[in-house]
């Protein structure tokens, strides 16, 4: 037995020296700035994910089922495989928007949301706390094999590691006030932890596998000689559910578990660094697994099955080694002050951040607690470890914390629906996802925690007997009569009810106007559509005073900083809006300069209360909103495009979404290097629109050739069929002639034969030629564009005769109204184009199946402008339809043969070819009616 002054001097000494290590790391020196930043100490600091849980109490799984031991590692290393474009996302939502935590995450993602905030901070909280509670319990009972009987020493000493526990996550976590600022002194020693107990896992593997035994086989052939049941107990195959529900356990976990969504998000120094990390996890997972099962197989043969989860220090006390019996030590004394301390450092974050500060800003916004925020992080460190010492000492030995490593994963697993939804589904909505997270939390505990409270013998336990009330498809394992682990059992169950949640609650519930664009901003960022270099419009007057603008936000950053850290925060907020030297400024300045002192504040209290904070301080006059929607206004009017054209075109800020970014050619002062990067962009679309448009005409002249062809096949097989009975008569009449049967009346009905089919072959053939030539006329002015005088009605009706065999198919009508005499001088093939792709859209999109429609083209001139009005009377268009009209790929009929491109090419073939104009008037049930103008004589 080591003495209880020797282990202290030993915890002490291990303790000072991650002191120093982290006292390095934060000393800003290059190399310690290089290897903090490194990519070796990322992938080791996420190891925290293999805790005192893991490090003793994987042993314990094994002895029960190797194969379930295994999944709780198989599934952060399936999660690997599909982490990246997961990881692209949050990263960058991460930088932009600040985020500090998972609670921080949802509620930037779903509009701010305080409420939904404050409900993920409190799933975290709930779930994590016991499971702190298994951490402090594994340090106590190493403590208590190491030294023995000695109780009152031993109380001592878990005091005392929970008090060094605490000290160092606060003068390594939360020094500073920011959150998202990184912390490589806790990073780097989190990374000395992760390879101290990966080598005392690997040491004692060693020792046990080829110094107790001859090999890992020896140890498999003793345990089924001497303990069969044993053996096939630990090879035994669980349930599929059962598994399934332990990998995405475990992979959920590795993400989402708050002390895992820190390291990996709002520590990560290097997005490319996920890169390495996904072929670099697996291989340490697989090291820390390497020797699981033969310890646990060995600890069965020499200490029976009742001290389990202790086998890692037991067996190398039983074979009198005390060095590697004080590693081993060591190493679960390291993976569970890695996950305290992290974890104690993430909780105190979010119970301030999403339950104190939206308190105080609520009832007592004046209040000045808001200046002490960081003694209050501190004071929350000391409240959730405490409450975790607490829930230890009274319930040390309880089912519930044997049993709480899966239970809280089971917790958040809840947030998995609310991220993937979150960033891949532009519909879902705040409320979807506060339903959601609020249905699969209630399920959980109801499933989960609840009878794990009962076992423990907090409260009665009748209803796992009988069920609520004696309703036994309510009973809280076996919920709908359902027969699965207890685990995989409330893991579906809590899915079934989050996912089913957030799904209808999105659906049924109604954004407002302010979620609709924070929505599609947040989507814009997602799609790293953001710029943060935009153009300021030379057209807003800078009239606004900027001084008095800063002493708001100054009073924003003094509630929770003293006045020189408040302006440090505030000279932060000018550089990054660029108004570092400006006295005067403009509307959207004005909304960079919000945007930017939100981002900042968000790292101090979270995005939800930053921006209720911002909101109320008033930093926008009446008379600047109404400026700003004014300009908005006067931008749409001059840029000629929809609202829906516009936001693609925008970079909203996150109050006042109307920060314009301009088509180049209609914006001034932009830098040269910005021009020429604009320009280039202009040259690959107008290539692309080229492309677009000969494509088009090819396909409609393809569509022409398969019509002219089968119109054309009728006349052709007519006069085959006369020629043929013409060339049979011929054959009989020389029979007749060469036998000298031949009559005056056989030689007369011949010859009234011969006229008919001649009638009828030259009939046909005139038919069949002018279709031809019909066609001949459209498909070369298609082809070669080419300015030529024609007749614009002759011109029209070649048209209409080439569209026949499509025409031949509907039985709508198309009337041409224009003057025979009508010379136009231009390009007859952009006009058959026009014409063609306004009949196909007409027959396409414009009229109901039972409906006979009528088309009617009405041409006239005047002062040498060709006026041409195109109308239908079908079913017309509503007001969003009519905006979109001219857009590319928009349609009505997408999935029945609708490109989207149709309108989109009239509209550029009109203004860019033809050098016109067109506009369109309809309404819902009045059809619609193009106003085409373009000159008559295009050279001119």
């Amino acid at each position: 037995m080591i003495s209880a002054t020797s282990l202290l001097l030993i915890i002490f000494a291990y303790v000072g020296l991650l002191y120093v290590i982290a006292a390095w790391a934060e000393s800003g020196s290059k190399a310690a700035e290089r290897i903090t930043t490194s990519a070796v100490v990322y992938a080791l600091s996420l190891a925290i994910y293999c805790t005192s849980w893991t490090f003793f109490g994987s042993v314990g799984i094994a002895t029960r089922s190797s194969i379930l031991m295994l999944s709780i590692y198989l599934g952060p290393t399936l999660l690997m495989i599909v982490i990246w474009p997961l990881m692209q996302r949050i990263l960058l939502i991460k930088q932009i928007y600040r985020v500090t935590s998972i609670a921080d995450f949802l509620s930037a993602r779903f509009n701010r949301s305080v409420s939904l905030a404050g409900l993920a901070a409190l799933v975290a909280m709930i779930g994590i706390v016991p499971y702190l509670a298994l951490q402090l319990k594994a340090i106590n009972t190493s403590i208590d094999l190491l030294l023995g009987v000695q109780t009152e020493v031993k109380l001592t000493i878990a005091w005392l590691v929970w008090l060094g526990v605490a000290l160092f996550t606060i003068v390594f976590g939360i020094r500073h006030l920011d959150p998202t600022e990184r912390h490589p002194g806790m990073m780097l020693a989190l990374a000395v932890e992760g390879l101290v107990k990966l080598a005392a896992m690997l040491s004692v593997g060693v020792f046990v596998c080829f110094v107790m035994f001859d090999s890992p086989l020896d140890i498999f052939a003793q345990l089924e000689q001497k303990m069969p049941e044993a053996a096939a107990k630990m090879s035994s195959k669980p349930a599929f559910v059962t598994w399934f529900s332990y990998l995405v356990l475990a992979g959920s976990a590795f993400m989402l578990l708050p002390r895992q969504f820190h390291v990996m998000v709002v520590e990560n120094p290097d997005p490319n660094h996920v890169k390495k990390v996904q072929w670099w996890l697996p291989v340490y997972l697989i090291l820390m697994t390497l020797f699981v099962t033969p310890i646990a197989a060995a600890g069965l043969l020499l200490l029976g099955p009742d001290t389990a989860d202790s086998y890692m220090l037991s067996i190398p006390m039983l074979a009198g080694q005390e060095l590697l019996t004080i590693f081993v030590f060591i190493g679960g004394f390291s993976a569970s002050m890695a996950m305290l301390m992290v974890s104690g450092m993430t909780l105190s974050t979010m119970f301030s951040n999403h339950l104190v500060l939206p308190l105080i800003q609520w009832f007592r916004p004046e209040s000045r607690l808001k200046k002490y925020l960081l003694q209050s992080r501190w004071l929350a460190v000391f409240v959730v470890l405490g409450a975790g010492q607490v829930f230890y000492l009274y319930l040390g030995e309880s089912y519930m914390l044997v049993n709480m490593g899966m239970i809280s994963f089971g917790a958040v697993l809840q947030f998995l629906p609310l991220v993937i939804a979150g960033l891949y589904w532009p519909q879902v909505t705040s409320k979807g996802a506060f339903s959601g997270l609020c249905a699969g939390f209630g399920i959980w505990a109801y499933c989960l925690l609840l009878p794990a409270i009962m076992k423990s013998g907090w409260i009665n336990a009748d209803i796992l007997l009988t069920g609520p009330f004696g309703v036994g498809w309510l009973h809280p394992e076996h919920l709908f009569g359902t027969e699965m682990h207890k685990i995989s059992h409330g893991t579906f169950w809590s899915m079934a009810a989050n996912i089913s949640a957030l799904v209808l609650g999105s659906l049924y519930s109604k954004m407002s106007g302010e979620e609709k664009r924070y929505n599609a901003e947040f989507m814009d960022v997602m799609a790293e559509r953001v710029a943060e270099d935009e153009a300021i419009m030379d057209t807003l007057p800078r009239d606004i005073e900027l001084k008095p603008k800063l002493e708001l936000l100054k009073a924003i950053f003094s509630q929770y900083l003293s006045p020189e850290f408040a302006d440090i925060k505030l000279s932060a907020c000018l550089g990054e809006a660029g108004l570092s030297q400006a006295e005067l400024i403009n509307v959207q300045e004005l909304a960079n300069l919000e945007r930017a002192t939100e981002r900042l504040l968000s790292g101090i209290t979270g995005a939800a209360v930053a921006h209720m904070v911002v909101t109320q301080s008033n930093i926008y006059s009446k008379q600047e909103t109404q400026t700003l929607e004014r300009y908005y206004g006067q931008l749409l009017a001059q840029l000629k495009i929809s609202p829906a054209q516009l936001r693609q075109q925008l970079n909203y800020s996150k109050e006042k979404e109307l920060l314009a970014k301009r088509y180049s050619e209609q914006m001034q002062g932009i830098v040269d290097d910005r021009t020429r990067e604009l320009q280039s962009t202009l040259d690959k679309l107008k290539s692309a629109q080229a492309h677009l448009v000969e494509t088009e005409k090819q396909a409609s002249l393809g569509k022409m050739v398969a019509g002219i062809a089968h119109e054309i096949n009728t006349p052709i097989g007519v006069c085959v069929t006369a020629a043929s009975h013409l060339h049979d008569e011929v054959v009989a009449l020389k029979k007749m002639f060469a036998a000298g049967d031949l009559s005056e009346e056989e030689f007369q009905g011949f010859m009234q034969t011969c006229t008919e089919a001649m009638d009828i072959i030259l009939k046909n053939n005139a038919r069949a030629s002018s279709l031809i030539q019909s066609f001949k006329r459209v498909a070369v002015d298609q082809s070669s564009e080419q300015i030529r005088e024609f007749s614009l009605k002759e011109y029209l009706e070649e048209i209409l005769m080439s569209l026949r065999p499509t025409l031949k198919k509907v039985p709508h009508e198309v009337k041409i109204i224009c003057s025979d005499k009508l010379i136009c001088n231009t390009y007859p093939g952009i006009l058959s184009q026009v014409v063609t792709n306004l009949i196909m859209n007409s027959m396409l999109h414009a009229f109901k199946p039972e409906q006979v429609g009528v088309v009617t083209i009405e041409i006239s001139v005047k002062e040498g402008t060709i006026l041409m009005d195109y109308r239908d009377d079908g079913v017309g268009l509503d007001e969003d339809g009519e905006k979109n009209l001219f857009d590319p790929f928009y349609t009505t009929k997408r999935n029945q043969g609708g490109s989207g491109l149709g309108t989109h090419l009239v509209y550029n073939l009109v203004t860019q070819k033809l050098k016109g104009e067109v506009d369109v008037e309809t309404s819902p049930g009045k059809g619609l009616c193009y106003h085409i103008r373009f000159p008559q004589n295009v050279e001119d």
